[in-house]
C-alpha cells in the first residue's frame, strides 16, 4: 500500500470518528436540553418565585438550538470529507478492469443517501422535517409560554426579552438554513 493510501486512510478513520462523537455530543446536548425543558415546566407553578429573572429561562434553549445548527454544519463538513475520501481510496484500490463496486451501497455514501434531507427517500425526509419542526416549535411556544408568566414582573418591559429572543432566533434561524443547505451536496458542488 503506497504512503498516499495510508495517509487518505488515516485522514478517513479520523473524520469517521470525529463524526460518530459529533453525533453523540449532539444527542447528549439534546438530552439535556429536554431535560431542562421538563424541569422547568414541571416547577411551572413556582416560577414567579424568580421574578423578572422567568424571562431568562429559554435562553439555554436558544444557545443549544444554535449548537445544534454547528452540529449540522459540522455533519455536513464531515460527510463531504468523508466522502471524498471514499472516492479516492476506492479509486486506488479497485482494479481498472473487471468488475466495480457498486459505490452507491457502501460507507457513508449509503448513509447519506439514507438520512440527508436532500438525498433520503420521501418519507424520511418528512420525518426530519417532523423533528426539526418540532424542535424549533416547541422552543418558540416555550420561551412564549415563559415570556407569558414573567409579563407580570416586568409588565411593558417583557417587550425587551421578546424582541432579543426573536432577533437570537432569526439568527438561529439563518444558521440552521445555512447548516442545512451545506448538507445539499448537489448545491454547494459534489465531494
Amino acid at each position: 500500500m503506497s504512503d498516499r493510501l495510508h495517509v487518505l486512510t488515516a485522514i478517513y478513520q479520523s473524520d469517521r470518528a470525529d463524526r460518530s462523537s459529533t453525533l453523540t455530543v449532539s444527542l447528549a446536548t439534546m438530552g439535556a436540553a429536554v431535560t431542562y425543558l421538563v424541569g422547568t415546566i414541571a416547577f411551572y407553578d413556582k416560577l414567579d418565585l424568580l421574578g423578572w429573572a422567568i424571562s431568562l429561562l429559554p435562553f439555554p434553549l436558544i444557545c443549544v438550538l444554535a449548537f445544534q445548527a454547528q452540529m449540522v454544519n459540522l455533519a455536513a463538513v464531515r460527510a463531504r470529507s468523508i466522502l471524498t475520501l471514499e472516492k479516492a481510496l476506492l479509486d486506488a484500490v479497485e482494479p481498472p478492469s473487471g468488475p466495480h463496486l457498486d459505490r452507491a451501497v457502501l460507507g457513508v455514501t449509503a448513509s447519506e443517501r439514507a438520512s440527508n434531507p436532500h438525498t433520503a427517500a420521501r418519507r424520511q425526509r418528512a420525518a426530519t422535517f417532523i423533528a426539526y419542526l418540532g424542535v424549533g416549535l416547541i422552543d418558540v411556544l416555550y420561551i412564549v409560554l415563559m415570556l407569558v408568566k414573567a409579563a407580570p414582573h416586568l409588565s411593558a418591559w417583557v417587550a425587551v426579552p421578546a424582541i432579543l429572543y426573536g432577533a437570537l432566533l432569526v439568527l438561529v434561524a439563518l444558521a440552521w438554513h445555512h447548516s442545512v443547505t451545506n448538507l445539499d451536496f448537489h448545491a454547494v458542488g459534489s465531494p
